[in-house]
């Protein structure tokens, strides 16, 4: 019998892969079943968000500037009424600015709710919306984000993670302005017992309790700019055209409510019901336009959040 010809002795065993040759897959070892993140590790990537968020210059010359906003204000007032004058038309009625500004110089207290009013149209925000627009396209455009995706974190869970980083950078933003007015309120003006809108009057404790309030009534006023914010952020790959549309959405909407013409979809706007927290200071506490801004805030951050979910979710990362 030839060699050709003779049984092989070592059938069943491997035989040595040729060089050059692919391995065959039934060799591979079984990696098995894909484990999802634990809650940990996801907490461990909210933090690593929270503090790459707030170590950034950027981010921390937005804090200082929401942070001077009082000091100047209280300034302001304090040279204006030097001489013992009072600002503004005083009393209780009208508008969040005008009601409570006038009552600066009687109780510093009331700079907290003069900054909040003073930020919340166009500072607080902008603040915003440059983190928010930042938070996908930033890492686009860096070259960061297959790398973030690369870890177990998946898509939605890493859009989650943002959004809730942003989310945190209003409640932020928000105590820096109250915190920084109550200093400044507290160190050029007198405090005590304080006089609601309705003209009635509470102790400066109940006072402190109120701001409070209010400070996490204007937080959640700003969840529907973050939503919107975050799915601009998914539609490009340029951080800084994210910032700007962001912040040109929000400066169109701005003038969008104050034309008299468009009052039948004004109510729709996200910012129609923001200076609404002034009813926070009323005795007893108005309701109604507190809880239609924090239901339209919900809307939005249900309608562009989902948006920005699916849009992410499919969208081709590059880079």
């Amino acid at each position: 019998m030839s060699r050709a010809e003779a049984p092989n002795d070592r059938a069943g065993e491997p035989t040595a892969a040729a060089p050059g040759a692919l391995p065959d897959p039934r060799a591979l070892p079984d990696p098995g079943p894909a484990r999802s993140p634990s809650p940990l590790w996801s907490l461990g990537l909210f933090r690593s968000e929270l503090l790459t968020t707030f170590r950034r210059w950027r981010t921390l010359a937005l804090l200082a500037v929401l942070a001077a906003v009082p000091i100047l204000v209280g300034i302001a007032v304090k040279i204006e009424t030097s001489d013992g004058s009072s600002l503004g038309s005083g009393g209780g009625g009208g508008g969040a600015g005008p009601a409570f500004i006038s009552q600066i110089s009687n109780n510093g207290l009331f700079l907290v709710f003069t900054a909040l009013a003073a930020t919340l149209p166009f500072f607080l925000p902008m603040a915003i919306g440059v983190v928010a627009g930042d938070a996908i396209a930033g890492e686009s455009s860096a070259g960061t984000l297959r790398y973030l995706l690369v870890a177990p974190a998946g898509r939605s869970r890493l859009l989650l993670t943002k959004y809730a980083t942003v989310i945190a950078f209003c409640l932020a933003a928000t105590l820096v302005v109250a915190v920084s007015a109550l200093a400044v309120g507290a160190l050029l003006f007198p405090v005590g017992d304080l006089i609601t809108i309705s003209g009635t009057e509470i102790t400066y404790v109940e006072g402190l309790g109120r701001a409070l309030l209010i400070a996490l009534v204007v937080a959640a006023s700003l969840v529907g700019i973050a939503a919107l914010g975050l799915f601009v952020s998914t539609m490009t790959g340029s951080g800084i055209a994210a910032m700007a549309t962001t912040v040109g959405l929000l400066i169109t909407v701005q003038i969008l409510d104050q034309i008299p013409q468009l009052d039948a979809l004004q109510p729709y706007f996200f910012s129609h019901y923001w200076l609404s927290f002034a009813d926070v200071m009323r005795e007893p506490v108005y309701w109604d336009d507190l809880v239609k801004n924090l239901g339209l805030q919900a809307l939005y951050a249900a309608v562009f959040g989902s948006a920005a979910w699916a849009r992410f979710t499919t969208k081709d990362i590059t880079a």
